[in-house]
């Protein structure tokens, strides 16, 4: 394999962004072919910006360029100090990106085109967002991607793109995805090649082994929150997250990482909701953690997980930064 770049290599920096479970942590990992950004049926699981790095080889396995990926939390507009926090990681996508992806459900987004048909945005913050956005970033390379299109019906989809193409001129591509598909019907070999269309002739951001730019700590913290909104009960996953105490590379006799991670809940009730009957759910959430981290990393690790109480953690901004959050 030749590493060499030629000054024909390209970069393409893009941001997905969409409403929550719109698919934007689905696509992202479907595109690195790895299971990096964590993905529930619950809105929230992305609560920070996931970067993963797609790594372009030519028929000759020549290094020729990088598509930089950064997926979002869903678009929220609730007056929440954490709502806020996240809101404020997707403006902070926004910059420095040649390309954005907005991504929308097939099943919901003809809902967002008849509000933008009738001029009626205004009624829905997120739709109007949009908007706003779209002229606010004029600049940037806008690629419309219309997600699950395998859950609704084949005789919707022309009709759904050409009243997309019509309302929606700002957007340069429209691309329906089927994340969850493999090969051809997926669509996504047609999504490589459009960011390839619109990336700029560059030297290499990142060396060509790196896939994320995400240490493992953060790697971890992801997918610890990614198993609370999977198996967590009630409200508990939004009133949720986590912090790693300490992390201990192996040394000596020692074959595997050993990480302990405090788990924040805000109230106290939660407690015992999250640690199960004789600790069943925890070690449960353990698990999940455990093989998910060998199967995007390759390593085992000795996982340590703990609950504490934090009141009110995520209205707290000095909480909120020690979860590394940024304001």
């Amino acid at each position: 394999m030749n590493l060499a770049y030629s000054e024909n290599f390209f970069v393409n920096r893009v941001a997905i962004l969409g409403r929550p479970n719109a698919g934007k942590s689905t696509l992202l990992n479907a595109l690195i072919e790895s299971p990096l950004s964590g993905t529930s049926a619950r809105p929230q699981t992305t609560r920070t910006n996931i970067r993963g790095i797609l790594q372009r080889f030519n028929e000759l396995e020549e290094w020729v360029g990088q598509i930089i990926l950064a997926d979002t939390p869903g678009v929220n507009l609730a007056k929440g100090l954490l709502e806020r926090a996240m809101h404020m990681s997707v403006e902070e996508a926004l910059k420095d990106v040649e390309t954005v992806v907005w991504v929308a459900d097939a099943r919901t987004f003809v809902k967002d085109l008849r509000n933008i048909e009738m001029d009626r945005v205004g009624g829905d913050k997120i739709a109007g967002w949009l908007m706003d956005t779209l002229k606010a970033c004029a600049d940037k390379n806008w690629v419309l991607v219309i997600s699950k299109m395998d859950l609704i019906n084949p005789n919707e989809v022309l009709p759904l793109l050409q009243k997309a193409t019509e309302l929606l001129p700002q957007f340069k591509e429209i691309v329906p995805v089927s994340a969850q598909s493999r090969g051809r019907k997926s669509n996504l070999d047609t999504l490589l090649k459009v960011f390839e269309k619109y990336s700029e002739r560059s030297e290499p951001v990142y060396s060509p082994e790196v896939w994320t730019d995400m240490n493992s700590r953060q790697v971890l913290q992801n997918l610890i929150r990614e198993a609370i909104f999977r198996q967590g009960k009630q409200e508990v996953p939004y009133k949720s997250d986590s912090t790693i105490l300490s992390f201990e590379e192996p040394e000596g006799t020692k074959k595997m990482s050993e990480i302990h991670a405090y788990i924040w809940v805000s109230k106290a009730s939660m407690k015992p909701i999250l640690v199960g009957k004789a600790g069943a759910r925890i070690r449960e959430i353990n698990k999940a953690v455990r093989d998910r981290y060998e199967e995007i990393t390759g390593e085992k690790i000795v996982l340590k997980l703990f609950v504490k109480v934090v009141e009110k953690w995520e209205s707290r901004a000095a909480n909120l930064s020690e979860l590394g959050y940024v304001f």
